[in-house]
């Protein structure tokens, strides 16, 4: 329109009327910015209905929380192509990706929207095609990366190895060793296939002699666990000198706290496969030079706490922090003089405590009701990761598997009220305690998992505790 050829009175008129039919045309495109809803479900790692999942939109500060169904609703948000995605603790803990969506929003918006992620043996089954996954297994999943370059390393060999305690009347309890392994894509890629979900893996990964450390692994019971590992690719020669030491070999600085953040000095730290050991300043602060580059674990401890461990990737060459928070204080007894015999039962006030560490297998006196046990073996079953089957004239109790440093198999300790006591496997008599006169039991599967107090007469292959109503009254833990 030209609008030099209009009178001034009505050339005003004119330039509002086209103002106003530029706004008419314009708000469609502003209201386009609509709602999308739907809900979240997983199949990868928790298995239905994600609640208190926190969804991103990248490139706005929209953030917004699953409900309890995995519900969820992201307003304003404009037409056109976004990418969705997702944090969640159980992701976080399982060391495992979460998924990303594109969406295509249209300018009314989207409702019902499903986002799934894929089951693990979806994802994974193909590369485990010669070992299907079983109830009670899953797969370990990860990538290998250079120490150096952050690049993938191709045929690095990744292990895994656990324990399994089998108890029985005729063979009484024992321990075995299993592994599995896999080795890596062009792109540093791995499946381990059919590891246990139900108890704690030692993996490492390595190639050409060089070598991560070991990790403890834990499933908690889901079909998926994944971790990142770096590994250095150059060894250090038996004759380098100090440059070719600070070249190859990476620093660790840190801090070891309480719980409370508060610094405790003179804490012992070292790191797995290394000969370097530190102890902490007044100020809880350390150093340990000299370590082999990739993925270590670190471990601290002092007197009156609880052992604090932390996986750890060092560069070579370069200097890492960290942070090792040790577990509260444990209870100090003070100085006792005892003339005679130890009575029966002392320690079980400090069931609970172990039980809350939750390193072991625990069975308490509800637990034991609710299975109404006619004989010894009957206690076990029902437990999660135990099998209860007849095993030629005797009964196979129970498999618990859990990491340890014992070869091939052996036999556990027993301890009846914190006395240790010989049980012969070859005995078809019915096992020496009445379950009716049980309390408790803790089992452990090797040394590093067995309290010092259950260590005095076992050989490393763990210990078997049970507790009886002889050795005194005790309050009923919660079952759990």
């Amino acid at each position: 329109m030209n609008l030099s050829r209009i009178p001034g009175p009505l050339r005003a008129s004119a330039v509002l009327t086209c103002a106003v039919l530029a706004v008419l045309f314009l708000a469609p495109a502003r209201a386009s910015a609509q709602g999308v809803s739907g809900q979240l479900r997983d199949s990868l790692v928790v298995g239905g209905p994600l609640a208190n999942a926190t969804l991103l939109l990248d490139g706005t500060p929209t953030r917004v929380r699953t409900d309890g169904y995995g519900r969820f609703r992201l307003d304003s948000v404009p037409a056109g192509t976004h990418t969705l995605g997702f944090t969640h603790p159980a992701f976080t803990e399982a060391g495992v990706p979460a998924p990303r969506w594109k969406l295509d929003v249209p300018a009314v918006g989207l409702a019902n929207l499903l986002l799934a992620t894929p089951s693990a043996d979806s994802r994974y089954g193909r590369a485990c095609a010669a070992e299907p996954r079983t109830p009670g297994t899953g797969y370990f999943v990860g990538t290998v990366r250079d120490a150096a370059s952050d690049s993938g390393l191709a045929g690095v060999v990744v292990n895994a190895i656990w324990s399994e305690i089998t108890v029985s009347k005729s063979e009484g309890v024992r321990t075995s060793r299993h592994s599995a392994r896999a080795q890596t894509n062009a792109q540093g890629q791995f499946v381990v296939c059919r590891v246990p979900n139900d108890g704690e893996v030692t993996v490492w990964a390595a190639r050409n002699g060089i070598s991560t450390g070991l990790i403890t692994l834990d499933l908690a019971g889901r079909p998926l666990a994944a971790r990142e590992f770096t590994l250095g690719t150059r060894p250090l020669a038996a004759a380098a000198t100090a440059a070719d030491t600070a070249r190859l070999t990476g620093r660790l600085d840190g801090m070891v706290k309480n719980i409370d953040g508060a610094p405790i000095a003179d804490a012992r730290v070292y790191v797995r496969g290394s000969r370097a050991v530190a102890r902490t300043t007044a100020t809880g602060a350390f150093s340990l030079a000299g370590l082999p580059a990739g993925t270590q674990t670190v471990e601290a401890s002092a007197l009156g706490y609880q052992p604090g461990t932390l996986a750890i990737d060092l560069k070579p060459g370069g200097v890492s922090r960290t942070e090792v928070v040790l577990g509260k204080s444990v209870q100090q007894l003070p100085s006792l003089a005892v003339i005679g015999k130890m009575p029966s039962g002392s320690g079980i006030s400090s069931f609970d405590e172990r039980m809350k560490r939750g390193i072991g297998t625990f069975i308490t006196e509800d637990d034991i009701e609710r299975r109404n046990p006619l004989i010894f073996e009957d206690i076990f079953r029902g437990i999660p990761g135990v099998q209860v089957e007849p095993v030629g004239n005797g009964y196979r109790l129970f498999s618990s598997r859990g990491a340890i440093d014992a070869q091939g198999e052996c036999s556990p300790q027993y301890y009846v009220d914190g006395v240790p006591m010989t049980v012969d496997p070859t005995d078809d008599a019915p096992f020496p305690v009445d379950p009716r006169d049980i309390v408790g039991i803790e089992v452990y599967s090797g040394a590093s998992t067995t309290p010092a107090e259950f260590q005095r007469a076992m050989s490393g292959c763990g210990a078997v505790v049970i507790w009886t109503k002889r050795g005194g009254s005790r309050p009923r833990p919660a079952s759990r």
